[in-house]
């Protein structure tokens, strides 16, 4: 018996589409949590030091922004793989100290949720909705213009 040769037919622009919709969303939730955690800084910085963090206001405005500037770059989709890979770890240490280190079920579900919608951005890339796509196609029309 001979071996099947199956090929899955992707339409490449619904798949861009689907993408770009996770990356938004996704950007979405980052810049809910980040702009929740600034406008509750004092909270924020409370948690800290009761789970024994020496966070200093300096340190923890920057992870802040970052984790603001990451949800923007991931909507835009300009270094999305970065933005993708580093937003994930800065949503999981502002989420722990922002909710004193009280992991529910609710909070695990949620972080999940969030690692799951930005791993197509990981692992796939953007797609064609997006600046870094963009910037690939100019950098290719460049290079072959002679």
């Amino acid at each position: 018996m001979r071996a099947l040769d199956l090929h899955c037919n992707i339409d490449e622009n619904l798949f861009s589409l689907t993408i770009f919709l996770t990356r938004l969303l996704s950007g979405l939730t980052l810049l809910y949590i980040a702009v929740g955690c600034l406008l509750f800084y004092r909270e924020f910085l409370y948690n800290a030091t009761a789970l024994g963090l020496p966070l200093p206001v300096p340190l923890g405005i920057t992870v802040l922004v970052a984790e603001l500037f990451l949800a923007l770059l991931l909507i835009l989709g300009w270094f999305t793989r970065a933005a993708a890979g580093l937003s994930v770890f800065f949503t999981l240490a502002a989420g722990v100290i922002f909710f004193a280190a009280d992991v529910n079920k609710i909070y695990v579900a949620l972080i999940l949720l969030l690692i799951t919608a930005l791993l197509p951005a990981v692992m796939l890339g953007p797609g064609k909705i997006s600046l870094d796509y963009k910037h690939a196609v100019r950098r290719a029309q460049k290079t072959f213009r002679g």
